[in-house]
């Protein structure tokens, strides 16, 4: 497979995996929020008036707004060879999908994610090693990329989140 293929198969294990997410949020939220406040109350009182509050169409804007950051940054790295921001790029996506699974082993029970981070988890570990092979990641700038991308990722799931409760609030009003 080339170099390039297995670099633009991230926007798509990404797409992949938010699928899942986008599919079953809103079912398991409505079925799943009693379980959180009894069993994890102040993540629940943090989390759940946002959660809950969202359609599946709030959610999958926000999902939407990853998915071009995630090919933005591909689209970059295949046009100009970068191949340690992609290795970053990468790592934070296999860092959200190890997030995932440790809320699979923490709630003990089916998360709408779960089942995707064990399918895609394997791809990232493989592309990681076939890039390295092909081309060396050096260790500076690959974790230089790693951490921007965990910055970039956290700001934008702040941003991505908040906008999609906007757009709720306007859905409210508009339909």
């Amino acid at each position: 497979m080339k170099t390039e293929t297995i670099m633009w198969l991230l926007p798509i294990v990404f797409m992949i995996h938010d699928f899942e997410e986008v599919i079953m949020f809103k079912p398991w939220i409505d079925k799943n929020a009693g379980f959180l406040k009894k069993n994890f109350p102040r993540l629940a009182a943090r989390m759940l008036p946002d959660m809950e509050g969202l359609s599946t169409s709030s959610f999958a804007l926000a999902v939407a707004l990853m998915f071009l950051i995630v090919s933005t940054a591909t689209l970059i790295a295949v046009e100009f060879g970068l191949y340690a921001l992609w290795a970053g790029a990468l790592i934070g996506y296999f860092v959200h999908l190890i997030i995932h699974l440790g809320q699979f082993v923490v709630f003990r029970r089916y998360v709408p994610v779960v089942i995707t981070s064990f399918v895609t988890a394997p791809y990232c570990v493989w592309a990681l090693v076939v890039i390295n092979n092909r081309h060396p990641l050096p260790a500076g700038p690959t974790l230089f990329w790693s951490g921007a991308a965990l910055v970039v990722i956290a700001g934008a799931l702040f941003f991505v989140h908040a906008l999609a409760a906007r757009f709720e609030r306007w859905l409210k009003v508009s339909y």
